[in-house]
C-alpha cells in the first residue's frame, strides 16, 4: 500500500510554509496526489523530486509563470536553453552586488578614516589628479537657484555614480578662503568617480582635480572651526612661503548619511598651493 505525505511533512521536508504548497496547488504548479475526505492534501513520496526543481528554480528568481512553463517543457535541449539564461541573470546580478558591496566598503572605510582625523593640522602633501561629475554654479543664498540646480544635476548622474560610496564634495573660488568665512559663497556640487567612468558624461560635466602640492586638513561644518581653519591655513602660508593657487577642494568624510547633525559633518579641505616666489 502506498504512503503519502500529509501537507505538513512535505512541508517541513521541503522547508516551506503549508500556505506555499497550497498556493501552487491552487495555481496548478504542484499538485497532491490526492485529497482525502477530509480535504486534507496528501503527497507521494515521488513527488520529491519534483518539489526540489521547483525549490531550486525559485533559488534562481525564476518566476511561477516561468518555473511552470519549465516543467512542461522539460527536456535536454530545453531545459540547457533556460539553464543558461539563468545564469546570465545571476551574473548580472553579481555584477550588480559586488558594486554594491565595493559602495558599502568605501562607506565603511570612511569610518575608518574618521577615526584618525586630527583637527587643528594641516598638511603639504602632493594629490594624485581626481575626477568628479560637477553641478552648474550655486549660490549659498539663492535657495531657489540651489533647488534648481540640484534638481537638473542628479538626474543626469548615473545611479551607479551616485551611490557609489564615495564621499561628495564641493568646489569653491578661492576667494572664499581669503580671511574669513564669507557671506556669500558660490560653489559646484561633485561627485567623484573613477577614471574609467568619465567617458560616460559630456565633458562640460566632468571637472579634474589637477595632480599638484595642497595644503590639506579637516574641519566639521561649524562657522568657528572653518574660520580657525582659516586662521591656520594662513599661518602655514605665512610659515611655508606659499600661495594658494587654484579653487579650493572640499569632501565630505562624514556626511547627512552617518549623522543628521549638519555642525558633526566633518570636511577634506584641499587647496592646491605654489611657491610664492613664482607668483
Amino acid at each position: 500500500m502506498e504512503k503519502y505525505l500529509s501537507i505538513s511533512e512535505m512541508a517541513y521536508y521541503a522547508g516551506v510554509s503549508r500556505r506555499t504548497l497550497i498556493h501552487y496547488d491552487q495555481i496548478d504548479l504542484f499538485k497532491p496526489k490526492k485529497i482525502g475526505a477530509n480535504g486534507y492534501r496528501y503527497y507521494g513520496f515521488d513527488q520529491c523530486p519534483e518539489l526540489d526543481v521547483i525549490l531550486v528554480l525559485r533559488a534562481l528568481d525564476m518566476s511561477l509563470d516561468e518555473i511552470s512553463a519549465f516543467l512542461k517543457n522539460r527536456q535536454p535541449d530545453y531545459t540547457k536553453k533556460v539553464l543558461s539564461l539563468r545564469r546570465e541573470v545571476v551574473e548580472e546580478k553579481i555584477t550588480r552586488l559586488n558594486k554594491l558591496k565595493q559602495s558599502l566598503d568605501l562607506m565603511l572605510q570612511r569610518f575608518d578614516k574618521i577615526q584618525t582625523i586630527e583637527f587643528e593640522q594641516l598638511t603639504y602633501q602632493f594629490l594624485d589628479e581626481e575626477y568628479f561629475i560637477a553641478s552648474d554654479e550655486i549660490d549659498e543664498h539663492d535657495e531657489t537657484s540651489a533647488y534648481q540646480v540640484i534638481a537638473n544635476f542628479y538626474p543626469d548622474v548615473h545611479h551607479e555614480d551616485a551611490f557609489s560610496g564615495y564621499p561628495i564634495g564641493f568646489l569653491l573660488d578661492a576667494g572664499a578662503f581669503e580671511k574669513e568665512m564669507p557671506t556669500k559663497v558660490i560653489y559646484r556640487t561633485l561627485i567623484k568617480i573613477p577614471k574609467e567612468r568619465v567617458s560616460y558624461y559630456p565633458r562640460d560635466k566632468i571637472m579634474q582635480r589637477p595632480a599638484g602640492q595642497y595644503l590639506t586638513g579637516f574641519v566639521r561644518f561649524e562657522k568657528k572651526q572653518i574660520n580657525r581653519f582659516i586662521t591656520l591655513l594662513h599661518e602655514k602660508l605665512a610659515e611655508m612661503q606659499l600661495i594658494i593657487d587654484g579653487n579650493v577642494w572640499e569632501l565630505v568624510w562624514q556626511d547627512d548619511v552617518l549623522t543628521d547633525q549638519l555642525e558633526e559633518q566633518i570636511i577634506e579641505i584641499m587647496i592646491p598651493v605654489r611657491p610664492l616666489e613664482n607668483k
